[in-house]
């Protein structure tokens, strides 16, 4: 059954109980199983019978689930709160929801509070910040403006001049980088399809053109790729979908720098790096705008 049966606030609002008797009405973990065993099994067989509640990423993943509370309301329902976790390979927080529960087990309202988030891979993101910084090199404004004076994938916005080469298309992603003692580790990045998507990746140079500072964030909404029947995708985040991975030649892509999170670039800096989109297999592209911190279009031929 679904929240509409009985709404969350309807619940709460007859669940009032004497402060003497708030002790015999809440129990924790261990206790709370103790206390309504009928009901913290019945909501763990259910959330494990019914996973597609958790969207597509972990309705068929092997989950663990904890119990964190029961809570005795009115009408003999008791509300069992469960936290969740992928079973291995996860670090990072749970997801939490809730369910209330009759005195018969039957289940009259379940809410999800919050999905499992993995902890951001620290060294990856130090890997990547590392390399950006490395990427940030003073240039000669007039110079790089005359060498590539024809070059129709260098427009210029407000304070940007922006280049975004042509997409390259394949089905995943590996590189290599070094961190600050010159180790080097292995990621890859795959689709989240994988049966009918690839990943496209665009190399992005930005050059501040104005006398001051330029500060942006480069994620989800940075950019825009369009393909070639106008719909629009946006990037994916490079930092959290990249792994460790044994190396592939096959879809190694050389100098793969991603660019992702806080760019700060000084009068006559620039930076360059990769942006990854997922899309349909055999798309074909028809521009990219870029919409951090300034606005330009790339129209692809």
């Amino acid at each position: 059954m679904t929240e509409e049966k009985q709404t969350e606030q309807g619940i709460a609002g007859e669940s009032q109980v004497p402060e003497e008797m708030e002790s015999a009405v809440f129990a924790f973990g261990d206790d709370a199983t103790q206390k309504f065993p009928e009901q913290v099994t019945s909501a763990l067989e259910y959330a494990a019978a019914n996973q597609y509640e958790y969207g597509p990423r972990l309705r068929n993943a092997e989950l663990q689930w904890n119990v964190v509370s029961a809570e005795r309301m009115a009408n003999d329902i008791v509300r069992v709160r469960l936290e969740y976790t992928p079973t291995t390979g996860f670090r990072g927080d749970p997801g939490s929801e809730y369910m209330d529960i009759d005195s018969d087990g039957a289940v009259l309202a379940r809410r999800q509070v919050s999905i499992p988030r993995e902890s951001k891979p620290v060294l990856l993101m130090g890997i990547a910040a590392f390399s950006v910084i490395l990427a940030i090199v003073l240039v000669s404004l007039m110079t790089v403006l005359k060498s590539e004076g024809g070059d129709p994938l260098y427009v210029a916005g407000r304070t940007l001049w922006i280049r975004a080469e042509e997409p390259k298309q394949q089905q995943y992603i590996t590189y290599s980088g070094s961190d600050v003692s010159g180790v080097v580790y292995n990621w890859a990045m795959k689709p989240d399809d994988e049966a009918n998507n690839e990943l496209a990746y665009v190399k992005v140079t930005l050059i501040n053109q104005t006398s001051g500072t330029v500060n942006m964030v480069v994620d989800e909404r940075a950019t825009l790729l369009l393909d070639g029947k106008k719909t629009s995708y946006q990037p994916i985040n490079t930092i959290v979908r990249a792994y460790p991975a044994e190396s592939a030649p096959r879809y190694n892509v050389p100098d793969f720098v991603p660019i992702w999170g806080s760019v700060k670039l000084d009068a006559g800096e620039q930076v360059v790096g990769m942006m990854v989109f997922e899309l349909p297999r055999g798309s074909t592209f028809n521009e990219l705008r870029w919409l951090a911190s300034d606005s330009a279009t790339i129209r692809y031929q």
